[in-house]
């Protein structure tokens, strides 16, 4: 090797000892209809876009990819409401991991909400509905807005987790669903007394 070669060499080992280790990988989402996700995560931040274009649920996940997550992972997301109906609430799940803390959430045009839920799940509930943007955490840089937490211990390189993005459903969805099980029950007990 040449002496310019040398140096090139020492140049790219030092850029590649010298750049910021990746904390979060994101590995996809799996969406229905039309909704989309678009991911912003960063070290030591997990944080997205997500357009509901449906109540269905949208399932977003990650890669671990360093080992210097010492500290709980910040979580922010900005969730667009293009269902075209009033949304009652949002419920987030996590699975292997949790939430450590709760942070901001901004609507639109206001409004309360309330958060409740401990440990991998935080339902959000909306009064009244919301039609727009919901803002959790301090995705947009906003002045006194704090970010969530996810907890991270026990993460080691190559871990996975993901995060669930489900519509609250409306009291309708519920009692109908309620009569569809109620349904499938009474056809297994007709099946069990037919073959006795």
């Amino acid at each position: 090797m040449n002496k310019h070669s040398l140096n090139l060499l020492a140049l790219t080992a030092l850029l590649c000892a010298a750049a910021p280790a990746q904390a979060l990988t994101f590995e996809g989402a799996v969406t229905q209809g039309a909704t989309v996700a678009n991911d912003y995560s960063a070290i030591g931040l997990l944080s997205f876009d997500l357009d509901l274009a449906n109540g269905s649920p949208a399932v977003l996940s990650w890669r671990i990819d360093d080992e210097d997550l010492l500290a709980p992972i910040a979580f922010n997301a900005v969730i667009r409401n293009y269902t075209g109906a009033g949304l009652k609430g949002l419920t987030l799940t996590l699975d292997h991991s949790s939430f450590a803390s709760v942070g901001s959430v901004t609507r639109q045009f206001g409004g309360d909400w309330t958060v409740t839920g401990s440990g991998a799940t935080r339902t959000i509930t909306f009064a009244p509905e919301d039609y727009l943007d919901i803002e959790l955490g301090n995705a947009l840089g906003g002045a006194g807005k704090t970010d969530w937490t996810l907890a991270q211990a026990g993460f080691k390189v190559g871990d996975r987790f993901s995060l669930t993005v489900s519509a609250v459903p409306e009291p309708s969805q519920v009692a109908l669903l309620l009569a569809g099980l109620g349904a499938v029950g009474w056809v297994a007990r007709r099946r069990q007394a037919d073959k006795a």
